[in-house]
């Protein structure tokens, strides 16, 4: 072993296994210990069954190569600080995220978190893994995509197939996760020009993004 240990972050949806899988794959190349943090917005209880069941296969990817698993909730903590205090405690050299994962893994306020985890992860090495095809891994896992529209509410950013009137916040592709009745999942948006996927459960996006009007 060396001196380098890696991180890979990973967020809710099919493409934490590709990130680990990558991790796990620079992790042999050099010979280094591994890492692969999750870091969820509710209490660990409330987790449902498909976010129990990719915790599980990410737990069982990383500890068969021989990797640590850490399981955190934000408690309303932003992620940037989240990464980095983790980073911090286990010693990483080289941190992976996912470029879809920019917005989930924080609560948008403002900026990018890549910007932000720059700004503080000093010497740790921060690689950025552009998650391609999402649409076509969420084939396995959801259901066709559906034009939606996003509303803001007392409840924060819902999607809705119809506004009734009210002030539309920006439009997008709904993909509902197969296995459940309510309107959870993952929304398509293009925001300043990229694609990004955005969390939503029992319709309300769990990023608290400050939405300016896009379109996809």
């Amino acid at each position: 072993m060396n001196s380098e240990k890696i991180m890979v972050c990973v967020y809710y949806g099919p493409n934490g296994e590709r990130l680990i899988r990558r991790g796990i794959h620079l992790s042999q190349l050099i010979q280094s210990p591994l890492c692969v943090l999750s870091v969820i917005d509710q209490p660990l209880d409330e987790m449902d069954q498909q976010q129990e069941n990719y915790v599980a296969l990410w737990r069982k990817l990383t500890e068969e190569a021989g990797g640590h698993f850490v399981l955190l909730e934000s408690n309303g903590q932003e992620a940037a600080d989240i990464i980095t205090s983790t980073a911090q405690q286990h010693d990483i050299t080289q941190l992976i995220i996912g470029q879809s994962a920019q917005t989930r893994w924080q609560e948008i306020i403002k900026g990018s978190i890549v910007n932000d985890l720059l700004e503080k992860l000093g010497a740790i090495d921060l690689h950025i893994v552009a998650v391609q095809r999402m649409q076509a891994h969420l084939e396995e896992t959801h259901e066709q995509g559906v034009d939606v529209d996003v509303i803001q509410t007392s409840r924060g950013y819902e999607i809705a197939y119809e506004t009734h009137g009210r002030p539309i916040i920006t439009e997008g592709i709904f993909f509902k996760d197969m296995h459940t009745d309510f309107d959870n999942g993952l929304l398509k948006l293009c925001i300043d020009g990229q694609y990004q996927y955005l969390k939503v459960f029992k319709g309300k996006l769990i990023d608290e993004l400050v939405l300016e009007p896009h379109s996809v």
